[in-house]
């Protein structure tokens, strides 16, 4: 027995010094801004590419071959997505990069898809970077924000909307705040973040500082949700850490004379906000009171759900070179940090990662969201799967997740159900950070995983779509149905370039009504977007469990309605909506291809009120 121990105490070490990441490539770093770290777990070596962690060649010569076009398990088969061009879009992204290598210009800025004038089409807004030192003044770069009218055209309605935002623009999500029926707008930036409110005439009007929504820092991704389920949509913003232009330090090659971005252990991590809605336009910081403010870690990526089954939304937080972040909302206005005890601080060699895009949901049908984290170069991207009773295992490997993102750097994600089969796919979206390293690309290809069944995952390749053939600077990802269609297509925003729309081809492959139900949720007695709900469409003996969360991916946000599978023999399906309050709405019969907004009843037994319609581009 003893020596059984002593053997799986070398294994533990032994993983330890493979698993935690470590980017050494400026020198001793400052012990006030390590942040949090687990305990008595070694840096692991590092050679070559000084942010490549100790990865075999091998294994990543054969990651990289795999995960592009000799991945795809039905050779021959229609690609899932086509790019689309010349849809009006004229938006190029500025990171505000150069020479001195300021450190916020390598993360990228975020892309949200929301129905801003309730017409039944979602637009397109995209934050933009400008060059430092930072000038308050100028008029150029700014966001961008692009109307849908149909039909794969956009019209740029920046200047008219009012949302020409021209700080350092890094994440974006939005939410009814008011309770007036139109989405507001939050925009979180190195520097100061703005809350713009929608007037509902197709303009918005930013909140002013007195509002106390325009919290100042380094921000990054940010969610909103409604933790006290006081019927009002609260904000979580992440931060990043403390940086300055005036204090952006050197680091790099001296000798080869190549300056890079500094690893992220050069800067000291801060809180996070979260913004509790006053109801009177105004806001406060809860965060510290609520007990979010004591675990620091270099915050990427957020997602709220629901993920031990209590009735309340609760929090994940992907951070980079920390351990990430689980807050569990204990019903009574705070949290507990269950981020150890919870499996899901660490991977599963019990290293940190870089925690960037986030995403959860119910991926194996046991109605338990599982979690997904995307990570840098020579890390695995982390796979959850949700044990139930606020526990879960990362099992990337057994599923087939693992070996794909290695070689690359991976930001912007999701879980969607891009062929309808009822199954939960997979997408990740990457980039290099640097674009002056001679060993490394700056470009790298972005990944789809499709879900065959049965807790696996095959990488698709070229079956994807020739988007998934090459290389890009990928940071934002957004999931929307840009074309009314039932089915999921996507929004990539690339550093320093234009984005690119991927129109999903599942309803044009088979060329049949939408194999799908979507759902757009008003609350009434619970906040106005539905966000926390949890959605259960039961079509014959097949139950699939969706929740409205908040945030997800990474800097962006996605389109509000839930879509469900419909199996291709059933005609009708029950559904069963959970609000946030507790209120349960049952509708015995959906149909296929059908678009439902769904209003909140005052009370159980009361009949809900349901608008239905079918797809249209």
């Amino acid at each position: 027995m003893q020596r059984c121990r002593f053997i799986l105490l070398l294994f533990l070490a032994a993983g330890c010094l493979t698993g935690c990441h470590e980017r050494p490539d400026v020198g001793e770093v400052p012990a006030d801004v390590a942040g949090n770290s687990p305990p008595d777990l070694p840096a692991k070596a590092a050679h070559g590419d000084p942010r490549l962690p100790n990865v075999p060649d091998a294994l990543l010569k054969s990651s990289a071959t795999d995960s592009t076009a000799n991945a795809s398990p039905t050779a021959g088969a229609d690609p899932w997505f086509h790019t689309m061009a010349d849809a009006g879009i004229d938006f190029r992204h500025e990171s505000g990069t150069s020479a001195e290598k300021p450190f916020p210009a390598a993360n990228g800025s975020g892309v949200a898809a929301l129905d801003y004038d309730l017409d039944g089409r979602y637009d397109l807004y995209f934050a933009n970077g400008t060059p430092f030192p930072l000038d308050p003044s100028r008029n150029s770069p700014i966001n961008r924000f692009y109307r849908n009218v149909g039909w794969w055209e956009f019209a740029d309605v920046t200047i008219q909307s009012g949302l020409g935002d021209n700080g350092y623009g890094a994440g974006l999500t939005y939410g009814d705040i008011d309770c007036d029926g139109f989405p507001d707008v939050y925009v979180a930036c190195y520097g100061t973040n703005t809350l713009y409110h929608n007037l509902g005439d197709g303009t918005f009007e930013p909140l002013p500082a007195t509002a106390g929504a325009a919290d100042q820092g380094w921000a990054t991704s940010a969610a909103m949700l409604d933790y006290d389920n006081d019927g009002l949509l609260d904000i979580y913003v992440c931060n990043y850490g403390q940086w300055s232009w005036a204090e952006n330090r050197w680091c790099g090659d001296r000798g080869r004379d190549l300056r890079f971005y500094c690893s992220p252990r050069t800067i000291k991590p801060v809180a996070d906000v979260l913004l509790r809605n006053r109801g009177d336009g105004t806001f406060e910081d809860v965060a510290a009171t609520v007990g979010l403010a004591k675990r620091l870690g270099r915050s990427q990526g957020v997602v709220a759900a629901d993920f031990d089954d209590n009735g309340t939304i609760d929090l994940y937080i992907g951070n980079d070179l920390n351990a990430n972040s689980m807050f569990l909302n204990q019903g009574d206005g705070a949290f507990s940090d269950a981020s150890e005890l919870s499996g899901v601080a660490y991977d599963y060699l019990g290293g940190m990662q870089a925690g960037m895009g986030v995403d959860a949901a119910d991926v194996n049908g046991d109605g338990r969201p599982e979690l997904f984290v995307t990570n840098f170069e020579g890390e695995h991207n982390a796979y959850y799967e949700n044990l139930g009773n606020g526990l879960f295992q990362e099992v990337s490997q057994q599923r087939g997740l693992y070996a794909g993102g290695l070689p690359w750097v991976g930001w912007g994600t999701a879980l969607a159900d891009f062929n309808l089969d009822g199954q939960l796919d997979l997408v990740v979206t990457n980039g290099h950070v640097d674009d002056n390293r001679p060993d490394v690309d700056h470009a790298h290809p972005a990944l789809l995983w499709q879900n065959t069944g049965h807790g696996q995952f095959s990488l698709l390749g070229r079956q994807g779509g020739q988007y998934f053939t090459q290389p890009h600077v990928g940071r934002a990802l957004s999931l929307v149905d840009l074309d009314n269609d039932g089915d999921q297509d996507l929004v990539i925003g690339h550093q320093d370039g234009p984005p690119s729309l991927l129109r999903n081809e599942r309803h044009a492959m088979g060329g049949q009504e939408s194999n799908s139900v979507s759902v757009r949720l008003v609350g009434t007695r619970s906040n106005r977007d539905g966000i926390g709900s949890v959605l259960t469409l039961q079509v014959d003996d097949h139950r699939q469990v969706l929740q409205a969360n908040g945030g997800g991916s990474y800097l962006s946000a996605h389109d509000a309605r839930i879509v469900f599978a419909f199996a291709p023999q059933a005609t009708e399906a029950s559904l069963t909506i959970r609000w946030p309050d507790g209120l349960v709405t049952e509708l015995d019969s959906v149909s296929r291809g059908g678009f439902y907004t769904v209003v909140q009843p005052s009370s159980s037994d009361m009949t809900p009120r349901v608008f239905s319609q079918g797809g249209s581009r």
